[in-house]
């Protein structure tokens, strides 16, 4: 009774025309995998072949509502015929050939319908698939052999420690929206989203357990930790620290790592312990979190076990700094102390589309593109400058600036006096008297700082850019998505020519956006 009202019944339903308490419905999923699989199908199967037939009660066809299993035939079927409520499951195989040959079809069918991916029959010891393939691709329920502990169950029960192991986590914006462009097999950054910096220092370990069968080295334990970074593939890596010789279970690492996360809502870094040995390294413990989830600061790091189990008092020290990059393109370094030299901006430009309409629009915004980046760049360069000469880091907030200056004014011999306005939607910060060089210059670099915010929010150019997209006679914004199967067949473009046209259309829209 308790339950009533919180589950979704995925399965078969009777046909429409079935009256009768029972029925026969087909089962052309795993199910007659596995059943051929254990040598089942000279039993059940039908004579012709195919898939086998199954009762269904009325009562249970009754209770599917959102989650009704139909069979998959092909993209384009799906997008002509299928309704929301139905859903698709695909095999291991059939999934990973999808994601390897034609990734954005199936992100786009993902986005109109739910998919589930089961492993392969082919999996006799019941290992365990990359649930981040599926992920990545739009897939919504990637099905896990739970029995098997390892890397994938690691991945799959650290992505849902985000929404407490239950209920569902929201996929990034990107991936949802109806005209965006995403490329599940991205080798850099992605146009509209904002590449961060992760910043890991791995300062130590607490009660490290000794591996498990290491009786062979006696008492000396020699572990090391890797951080692995999974998502798409611009964002894979792995790096680890020194090995810690002769440490015993409090080691000392005192080492720092650098990632650079393209797509972070995908994101989920896993710190593994292993101890170094000249046979082959040991498993020692491992914890896997989303990046999304990840608190900056010096925390303690639970470590678990490779069945996924809590290790008492069992930690690593770790200090975690995240910091923007913004502007597009490809990425520059920012390290997190130090004066940055003069570089050459980057900037994210439209792509042709091939019809002429449509892209005079875009090119018309490339411009007020170009200013609207240059504000964006300009108020990060001034809030690093601004940190800075605060003595703090640029992952720090204008919280701390502002308190680290207070602390200044309190502790200063002189007692400066120093305003601030919070009556201002940009609070300026003023000097009453005189006041030493240093906070002359910080004060200096936070009116540039507010200077620099009021000029983004008070008229940002890309406003501008996108007005002409509402300009156009045949459609209005969005419209143009709508009729664009229809230009293309008008301008003749087929094939190959029509798919980048199409890619190049939803990477405008997502630039802009």
């Amino acid at each position: 009774e308790q339950l009533k009202g919180r589950i979704l019944i995925k399965g078969k339903k009777l046909p429409p025309g079935c009256e009768d308490s029972e029925g026969e419905v087909s089962d052309e999923e795993e199910g007659w995998e596995l059943a051929r699989r254990l040598g089942q199908e000279d039993r059940e199967a039908p004579e012709g072949g195919g898939p086998r037939r199954v009762r269904l009660s009325r009562e249970l066809s009754e209770l599917v509502s959102l989650c009704q299993a139909v069979p998959f035939q092909d993209f384009e079927s799906s997008r002509r015929g299928q309704r929301y409520w139905e859903m698709c499951s695909f095999s291991e195989v059939e999934a990973g050939r999808f994601a390897n040959e034609c990734p954005a079809e199936l992100v786009s069918y993902n986005k109109r319908f739910l998919s589930r991916v089961y492993p392969s029959p082919m999996r006799i010891d019941a290992s365990n698939m990359n649930p981040q393939d599926f992920w990545k691709c739009g897939c919504q329920m990637v099905a896990m052999n739970y029995q098997t502990p390892g890397l994938m169950m690691d991945l799959n029960a650290g992505w849902f420690r985000q929404n407490g192991a239950c209920g569902y986590v929201l996929r990034p914006a990107i991936m949802r929206e109806e005209v965006s462009y995403f490329s599940a097999n991205a080798k850099d950054s992605l146009p509209g989203v904002p590449a961060q910096l992760l910043h890991l220092k791995v300062i130590s370990g607490q009660n490290l357990p000794k591996p498990k069968g290491s009786g062979a080295k006696g008492e000396v334990v020699e572990p090391y930790v890797c951080a692995e970074i999974h998502g798409i593939p611009a964002d894979c890596a792995e790096h680890r620290t020194k090995t810690a010789l002769q440490s015993g279970d409090n080691p000392v690492f005192d080492e720092s790592l650098e990632f650079q996360i393209n797509l972070p809502e995908l994101a989920v870094l896993r710190f593994v312990v292993l101890d170094d040995d000249y046979i082959g390294d040991e498993f020692i413990a491992q914890y896997t979190i989303p990046f999304e989830c990840l608190q900056p600061g010096y925390r303690h790091v639970p470590l678990q076990s490779l069945a996924g189990e809590p290790l008492p008092h069992a930690t690593l020290f770790v200090h975690v700094a995240i910091t923007d990059r913004r502007g597009g393109g490809k990425g520059h370094r920012r390290g997190l102390s130090g004066r940055r030299g003069r570089r050459v901006r980057e900037y994210t430009s439209t792509k042709a589309t091939g019809i002429k309409a449509i892209d005079e629009v875009f090119r018309a915004a490339t411009q007020p593109l170009r200013e609207a980046t240059d504000l964006r760049e300009n108020v990060q360069n001034a809030l690093v400058s601004f940190k800075e000469l605060c003595g703090l880091t640029p992952a720090a907030n204008m919280k701390q600036c502002i308190l680290t200056v207070a602390t200044w004014l309190l502790h200063s011999d002189s007692a400066p006096s120093v305003t601030l306005n919070l009556a201002e939607q940009y609070p300026p910060m003023e000097a009453q008297g005189p006041i030493p060089d240093l906070l002359r210059k910080v004060l200096t670099a936070y009116e540039t700082v507010t200077l620099t915010l009021s000029m983004a929010g008070g008229g940002c150019p890309l406003c501008v850019a996108t007005r002409p997209l509402s300009d156009v006679p045949t459609c209005a914004g969005m419209d143009f998505h709508k009729e664009l199967h229809r230009i293309e067949a008008k301008e003749g473009l087929r094939g190959r020519k029509l798919q980048k046209a199409l890619e190049s259309f939803a990477w405008n829209i997502t630039v802009l956006k």
